[in-house]
């Protein structure tokens, strides 16, 4: 399976780069100025003392005309987005898409929620799931306008790199697309920020899975990057490079969501990059901190003690996250989320969260590009814990920032062990248990956030007075 993983991956990143175009289109207008200029000059030279010039003299008023040409070649750019859509990431949770008698994947709302015991200790899941049978993981989205049926608007083409359908846990049951061939229609009911749109789809795949995949979702953005879809769809297909081949076939409907993903309708394609309108304070792809804290053991040397305990003791990351703005405060209160979250104290202080909700403040002192943002984040699962702090971030570049967040989490590890009535808490390696499953602990750190956007106040749509104001 892992085999097939790595494969579907390598195949959709070389169809994704080769055959999918640009995502920018560039304009160029060539002139050729021409600066021509003509210099009179006149000189009157009088002789000293008294003269008598009589009727005709030479007059000693001199003019002398020079003149020049000057041509220089002037290049104006123009950069427009070239896509209908590019996306990161999209989960989906299915739901009725189980074959025969086959059980559930347990991953829940959105396909992603999958229980901590599984992920980290690889131990057998004790979650369970009645109502999501399956997900469907769709990762690096594209799609670029169709123009066809005489240019009827609504209608695009894409590839998707990495297609991963599973209707239920039995692996025979899977589908893999890699540079899987998609055609949408889309049809807006709101044609503001965030859109309300109906896309009937059908996906096509060949490699290492044959299947179609043919859908009709509603959906609600893109805002920031985020948005969200709901899904009634069928697939059928085979794995016909597989012995022995099994087809399969299932109708489903499905919850979905997807991060770092932007949806452009037509007429933003003919929009400057530098005007589009912008709903975010911040969206990125990947923050991390490495940070000491008031945990006893490291999580990076658990065995380690007394004064051999390592000053890292842990970190947080995050992936795929957005803040959007609130209309609170002057838009400078934002709600956010991230497609994973990560808080790792300690080696019994740890915690894993999939689309936590986090309230920031937005505050830029001394009216630069530096930010002081204090911030509340809930954490609902797998690991259940709350998370708050403050956190400064500078910009090095147009697509990194350097960040110092002091902070403080609190909750459950989620990789507790029952014993009779008592829950007893894992270490992170598993190799030593807790009194409980619960931890509480204070940090600071320093670390980065990398193809990062910061916005100011400034760049945000609000307070111009846009239509949607």
């Amino acid at each position: 399976m892992n085999r097939h993983v790595l494969l579907v991956v390598a195949l959709g990143i070389a169809m994704f780069v080769v055959g999918c175009g640009s995502y920018t289109r560039v304009e160029r207008d060539i002139y050729t100025i021409t600066n021509a200029d003509t210099v009179v000059t006149e000189r009157v030279q009088n002789q000293p003392g008294d003269r008598d010039n009589g009727i005709v003299y030479p007059s000693t008023r001199s003019i002398t005309m020079a003149r020049t040409v000057n041509q220089h070649d002037s290049v104006v750019e123009r950069l427009y987005p070239s896509f209908i859509r590019l996306g990161l990431f999209e989960g989906i949770g299915l739901i009725g898409s189980k074959i025969d008698t086959a059980k559930s994947t347990n991953t829940g709302l959105f396909g992603v929620y999958y229980d901590i015991d599984r992920l980290f200790f690889n131990q057998p899941d004790t979650s369970t799931s009645s109502l999501f049978s399956g997900y469907i993981y769709r990762i690096g989205i594209g799609e670029w306008k169709l123009n066809w049926f005489d240019n009827d608007p609504g209608w695009s083409w894409g590839v998707t790199m990495a297609e991963f359908i599973r209707p239920d846990a039995d692996n025979s049951h899977a589908l893999l697309g890699a540079g899987v061939l998609t055609i949408n229609k889309r049809i807006y009911f709101r044609s503001l920020i965030p859109y309300v749109t109906v896309r009937p789809s059908i996906s096509l795949s060949m490699v290492p899975s044959q299947y179609v995949n043919a859908s009709v979702s509603a959906e609600v953005g893109s805002i920031g990057g985020l948005n969200l879809r709901a899904y009634a769809g069928y697939a059928f297909g085979a794995n016909l490079f597989v012995q022995p081949v099994n087809y399969v076939s299932f109708p489903y409907f499905g919850i979905g969501a997807s991060v770092v993903d932007f949806l452009n309708r037509e007429e933003e394609l003919n929009v400057e990059w530098k005007y589009h309108e912008h709903s975010a304070w911040e969206i990125g792809v990947i923050d991390f901190v490495l940070a000491g804290s008031s945990a006893d053991l490291s999580a990076f040397a658990a065995d380690q003690q007394g004064d051999k305990v390592p000053v890292i003791k842990g970190g947080t990351a995050r992936i795929a996250f957005a803040s959007i703005a609130l209309p609170i405060l002057d838009y400078r209160l934002s709600l956010g989320t991230a497609l994973a979250n990560a808080v790792v104290l300690g080696a019994y202080e740890y915690g894993l969260s999939m689309f936590p909700i986090r309230v920031t403040y937005h505050w830029n002192p001394f009216g630069s590009t530096f930010v002081a943002e204090p911030f509340f984040e809930y954490n609902f699962a797998p690991s259940t814990f709350a998370h708050m702090g403050v956190r400064f971030a500078v910009p090095v570049g147009e697509q990194t920032s350097i960040q110092v967040v002091a902070g403080w989490a609190s909750g459950n590890t989620g990789a507790g062990i029952k014993i009779g009535d008592e829950e007893i808490g894992r270490r992170i390696d598993d190799k030593a248990y807790s009194t409980s499953a619960d931890f509480s602990a204070f940090y600071i750190g320093i670390g980065a956030s990398l193809f990062d956007r910061l916005f100011g106040r400034g760049d945000l749509r609000y307070g111009k007075g846009y239509p949607h104001e």
